[in-house]
């Protein structure tokens, strides 16, 4: 398995051992709960018991395949 380093950008710090955790919302409903951790990540949908795990390197294929590339300037 892989290890990876995960930095955050505010204030800037190594995710060690406990997950850094999003509460995403969209119009003031909440969509779910993503975890970012340094082998992998997990996205819980609003009501769901059980979240969807996925490696980086897996998110690394599933973003360049389904992801919109912003254009440069």
């Amino acid at each position: 398995m892989s290890t990876h380093d995960i930095f955050m950008a505010m204030p800037e710090k190594v995710v060690l051992n406990k997950d850094v955790v999003f509460d995403v919302y969209s119009d003031k409903s909440k969509l779910g709960t993503l975890k970012i951790s340094k082998g992998s990540l997990e996205w819980a949908p609003a009501n769901f018991i059980k979240g969807f795990h996925m490696e980086w390197e897996q998110f690394d294929g599933m973003m360049r395949e389904y992801g919109f590339q912003h254009p440069v300037g």
